[in-house]
């Protein structure tokens, strides 16, 4: 071993960091209530959009202030923003609200982003999300899935290689979300295939001065949560604490998070405003592992014969800091932000000492990147044009250490290495109106990006294994949007998206004694894509619907061993399709049920929401794997709500998420996870003006599942352990508070 190697820390140091984190939120959560005591009425210029809890089924009458207004926010602007920048997107884009996100348990991704169209997500514990991807992409990656964009009012949020941890935020501290499909996202300088979503955080102009969120359920489950928001002057302030635990339904599936966020902003003019972002996150979760099939029909409760011996986890403490610049000023926009994050994890996994594998992983990591983008509005060749042009660089620097697992113990080194990733990606886009209802798109995306690996373990019979690589990629695409009428629109789009490999796609430990990582050459994974859609509402009906074929290259898919369950790495398939179809629509079925409209109320109404994602994914002509499906992708998946909700506050209604077909969770197409649906239900009322209920029901008929699965090339004959069981039959509920 060189001598520069970095030590990794001991579990002991991670373990006290862990609790200065938590230190640091009580004193910070009693910083928010001294400043809540000293604000008890909306601020003026306040949106009326308000925190956790006060979202009611139907909006109450609008109230208007008299004074001085500030006018809201310029970094994080009001929902109806996102609907006037909808228009002008050509290709698949989802504004997701919160309105439903309170109806019930308020905890995860999976909990934000349910009825999206086109966004498919398995999760293995109904807590955390192990798996999300658009479009297919990030099908293959475990734990931190690539291939979608995500970010904070545009700040990126991924690695410098593409992964990201998706439980580093609370979702109930934004109050939307924007979904780009596909090549849609290349102007927030997306490297992936799925696309980006935006998230978009609260504010001290829409924030509930004080806010205050209790919940509880099966298997342990609680989460609380307390936020303030206000207004001073020229300052304005947001900050929210949350601490989640669940004790879990299998053995050694504990679980603890602790997160805090704040923004404050400043604004030197009614065109001119700052913002500053603070972002904790402490984890510490418990690994069951996966089971087979045989496994997962007969008692789905049991665990890994090793996972409680070896103690495999995940604990993390994470920290970031972010600032953007905000203009606006008549037909001109520009931003400009940067960001930094660090991220500490110590990760117990398996370990056979006939294979020299990873056993336990120690790391730590930090990212740095900006934001630099403006958009230009002006007449130009007899009509409207909107010129956007951006610049997104991202780099990271990350330092790891794997041990021997010695039951649960830290043994000898097995690898070390460091890890440095860039990516520069510019943006280009003009928008031309021909006439007010028809418009045409030309944009292109440039990127640069660097994978430099250098090992620091050269012991090992495979030799030093360092790398340094770039990939550089030219992506153009264009679009047409035609407006029926003033809510209606028709759209179209061709492009081409370019995702370069991750350090987890490229680098992994070989099998055999005296061995350890190896480092395999990786091509970009790109695709044409043309796509077909429209979206609008009309009378009762609200609608979304894309149809897009893409042909893609060097499809980056993993390499699983399914006799040590570990994930030996990637390659690239030489040819592969996707095509799907991504449909959402709402229906207004009733009106004036029991309840008729008045000059004091809305009308009572019954609400059908339903969704429905095809991925059709299949290699084209593979020596190893000819036309099958890729494994890991669920084919239909359709989701619905039917709400019944009143003008006082209180709804109620059934659920269901159903993957309609089995589907492949290996490459040969030998072993196939089961169909399944869930049934759920919600209810929940305004008892006060201040304080509201909830209970939210999950998986009523008591389904035995798969709810994530770890695709393979091929399963072994005594059974390949890729099936992660969801939980069985749950209840939670919840009360919220908001002055």
């Amino acid at each position: 071993m060189v001598a520069s190697l970095k030590p990794a820390w001991p579990a002991k140091c991670f373990s006290c960091r862990m609790k200065r984190c938590s230190s640091t939120i009580v004193v910070l959560t009693m910083s928010v209530l001294s400043l809540c005591a000293r604000q008890t009425t909306a601020p003026p210029g306040s949106s009326g959009v308000r925190a956790p809890g006060t979202v009611p089924p139907i909006p109450l009458p609008s109230v208007t202030v008299t004074g001085t207004t500030n006018g809201g926010s310029l970094t994080s602007p009001p929902i109806s923003e996102a609907a006037r920048k909808k228009k002008e997107v050509p290709g698949g884009f989802t504004i997701q609200g919160i309105g439903s996100l309170y109806q019930g348990r308020a905890s995860s991704i999976d909990d934000l982003f349910q009825n999206a169209p086109g966004l498919v997500m398995l999760s293995e514990n109904n807590v955390e999300i192990s798996k999300v991807f658009i479009r297919g992409s990030g099908v293959f990656s475990e734990d931190e899935p690539a291939g979608v964009q995500y970010l904070i009012d545009g700040l990126t949020l991924n690695q410098g290689d593409g992964e990201i941890i998706l439980e580093d935020f609370d979702v109930t501290t934004f109050k939307y979300a924007e979904v780009y499909r596909g090549a849609n996202a290349l102007q927030y300088g997306g490297l992936g295939l799925g696309g980006a979503v935006n998230f978009v955080p609260f504010t001290g102009y829409d924030a509930a001065p004080l806010a205050i969120r209790a919940e509880g359920g099966s298997f342990g489950f609680t989460r609380d949560q307390i936020s303030t928001g206000g207004v001073q002057g020229p300052w304005d302030y947001y900050v929210s604490a949350s601490v989640r635990y669940r004790s879990g339904w299998r053995e050694h599936s504990e679980e603890s998070t602790e997160l805090l966020f704040s923004d404050v902003g400043y604004k030197f003019s009614d065109t001119l405003e700052n913002r500053a972002y603070l972002v904790l996150d402490q984890t510490d979760r418990k690994i069951p592992g996966a089971l087979t099939l045989q496994q997962l029909e007969q008692d789905p409760k049991q665990t890994d014969p090793l996972a409680i011996p070896e103690d495999w986890r995940k604990d993390w403490y994470y920290i970031r800091l972010a600032d953007k610049l905000s203009y606006k000023s008549g037909p001109e926009e520009a931003s400009a932000g940067v960001y930094w994050w660090h991220r500490e994890t110590y990760e117990p996994n398996i370990y056979i000492p006939s294979n020299t594998l990873s056993g336990i992983n120690a790391f730590y990591s930090d990212n740095f990147g900006g934001l630099f983008n403006s958009t230009t509005r002006g007449e130009w060749l007899g009509g409207e044009n909107v010129v956007t042009l951006g610049f997104n660089p991202t780099a990271e620097d990350e330092e790891d250490a794997y041990y021997q697992n010695l039951n649960g113990g830290k043994g000898g080194l097995t690898g070390a290495d460091s890890q440095w990733s860039l990516n520069a990606v510019l943006y280009g886009q003009i928008q031309h109106y021909l006439t007010e209802k028809f418009s045409f798109l030309l944009g292109v995306q440039g990127i640069y990006a660097q994978r430099h690996f250098s090992d620091l373990f050269l012991t090992s019979v495979d030799g030093d294994q360092s790398r340094n690589i770039i990939y550089r990629g030219i992506n153009p695409k264009a679009g047409l949007i035609y407006d029926v009428n003033d809510k209606s629109q028709v759209f179209a789009n061709v492009s081409r998206a370019e995702q370069p490999p991750s350090f987890d796609d490229m680098v992994t430990f070989d099998t055999g004694p005296n061995t350890s990582q190896i480092m395999t050459l990786l091509e970009p994974q790109t695709s044409w894509t043309v796509e077909l859609g429209t979206r609008g509402e009309s009378d009762r009906f609200e609608w979304e619907l894309a149809l897009y074929h893409s042909w893609v290259r060097n499809e980056l898919v993993d390499i699983y061993n399914p006799a040590t369950d570990l994930d030996l790495g990637g390659l690239n398939i030489p040819h592969a399709t996707t095509q799907g179809i991504e449909a959402g629509l709402e229906t207004r079925l009733f009106n004036g049920i029991i309840v008729k409209e008045s000059k004091q109320h809305a009308a009572d109404r019954l609400i059908l929401r339903q969704n429905y994602t095809l991925t059709d994914m299949k290699f084209n002509d593979d020596p190893d794997f000819g036309n099958n499906r890729v494994a890991g992708v669920p084919i239909h998946d359709y989701q619905f709500q039917l709400m019944y909700e009143a003008p006082n506050g209180f709804y109620a209604g059934p659920n269901l998420h159903w993957i309609m077909t089995r589907f492949p969770v290996d490459n040969a197409n030998t072993l196939y996870a089961p169909a399944y649906a869930l049934l759920g239900f919600r209810a929940g009322a305004r008892l006060w003006k201040k304080l509201s209920v909830f209970v939210d029901l999950h998986n009523l008929l008591d389904q035995r599942y798969a709810a994530s699965v770890d695709p393979i090339a091929a399963a072994s004959s005594e059974g390949s352990q890729v099936f992660h069981p969801g939980d069985p039959r749950s209840f939670y509920g919840g009360v919220s508070y908001v002055w």
